[in-house]
């Protein structure tokens, strides 16, 4: 596998997924992708290539780089895969996580003792007026499920961004599409 760095820091970025198994069932998956400092050792500069040390990895990467003395910036992905459609409460705690992570001191433990708490330790709400709270720094992030007679779908999908992106027409067409029950298909680039 090979990474090719980029020179200029951009911020961190989030996209969303959702994997599905050939039961039908649904994973969606969140990713908080960041960019770390590296700069290339004197010998990895004159031979081109370096070989990225990390001790997460269980197998080399080479990085590409093309002129001595340059910092470079290489993406890093936080991912949390899940059963349950709670991508906004995800994103607010991959968000935190990683500002725990580079703006504090109070991290105490490593970033994935975090993602295990999260994913294996705290109990997902049962369905009704219940929901779990997570306190992450200053925040506090609710998981809730609807009643088991009233089932929502996607408690938790981001759709202001969806709005921010269309204009007037295109909602209202989408508005009339969804309540008269018609199939729609989202194209992003």
């Amino acid at each position: 596998d090979e990474i090719v760095p980029v020179k200029a820091y951009r911020l961190p970025r989030i996209h969303y997924f959702v994997l599905t198994n050939d039961k039908g069932r649904k994973v969606y998956g969140i990713c908080l992708t960041i960019l770390e400092e590296y700069e290339p050792h004197e010998k990895d500069q004159t031979e081109r290539t370096a070989v990225l040390d990390d001790s997460t990895c269980s197998h080399e990467i080479e990085v590409s780089v093309s002129k001595e003395g340059t910092t470079y910036f290489l993406p890093k992905v936080l991912v949390l895969l899940s059963t349950w459609p709670y991508l906004t409460a995800f994103r607010e705690y991959l968000a935190q996580l990683y500002r725990l992570a580079t703006a504090t001191n109070v991290m105490t433990a490593p970033i994935e003792r975090f993602i295990v708490n999260l994913c294996s330790e705290i109990p997902a709400p049962p369905p009704g007026a219940y929901e779990v709270q997570v306190s992450i720094l200053d925040s506090t992030i609710r998981f809730w499920a609807p009643p088991a007679k009233l089932p929502i779908a996607y408690v938790a999908l981001p759709y202001r961004i969806l709005f921010e992106c269309l204009d007037v027409e295109h909602i209202l067409d989408l508005f009339a599409a969804l309540i008269t029950e018609q199939k729609i298909v989202l194209v992003s680039s």
